[in-house]
């Protein structure tokens, strides 16, 4: 029976995964939402776009992905255990929203001048967990920091100046507030305490 030949080009692009990567034991400690993202951002990567890969919530529903916190907590993971690292934090530039970027650390990152990204040679972070121990606890640890980071930032963007729609969204729960008070317990006035006191 003839084998069949196949070219390189034939069957279309594809996905690489080298096995020392998929064997690896940080590759091993990562849940399932972790492994399924990995793939799913790779798919973006086209051989020259690597250090420009974004994992936005509205680009992956298409593939299956419902809920940000999910997306959030796998995005941790892949960090945590050095299969991607930041290239460019998400928040407020030139006065619109732009998404963080990622890079792969198994990949070359070649130079994007217009998004101020710089060539990075592979760094391979995820190699340094020589057992699957390390790697679980450095998934622990990695998460957490990274949760509490993202807390941090939270808070610093509402205070100290906080905008007029914050002030006023909460200057209506107080007024709320002390209304539901109200409804339950009645307090004298100052006069008739006053009275109550000169007798």
């Amino acid at each position: 029976m003839a084998k069949l030949k196949r070219s390189g080009g034939q069957l279309g692009r594809y996905v690489a995964l080298y096995h020392e990567l998929l064997n690896s034991p940080a590759y091993r400690v990562l849940s399932a939402s972790a492994k399924v993202l990995l793939i799913d951002m790779r798919i973006t990567y086209n051989g020259n776009n690597n250090g420009n890969i974004s994992a936005v919530l509205s680009d992956l529903k298409h593939r299956g992905w419902k809920s940000p916190a999910t997306l959030c907590k796998a995005l941790y993971e892949l960090r945590s255990l050095g299969f991607i690292s930041l290239t460019r934090a998400g928040g407020l530039k030139q006065g619109t929203r732009v998404c963080s970027l990622y890079r792969f650390t198994d990949l070359p990152v070649f130079d994007i001048p217009k998004l101020g990204i710089q060539a990075v040679k592979v760094t391979d972070e995820y190699k340094a967990f020589k057992t699957v121990a390390e790697a679980k606890l450095a998934l622990t640890n990695g998460c957490s920091k990274l949760k509490a980071d993202g807390v941090q930032k939270q808070a610093k963007k509402k205070s100290p100046v906080q905008n007029d729609a914050y002030i006023a969204s909460i200057n209506v729960l107080e007024i709320e507030f002390s209304n539901s008070l109200s409804e339950h317990r009645t307090f004298p006035s100052l006069q008739n305490i006053n009275k109550e006191m000169s007798h």
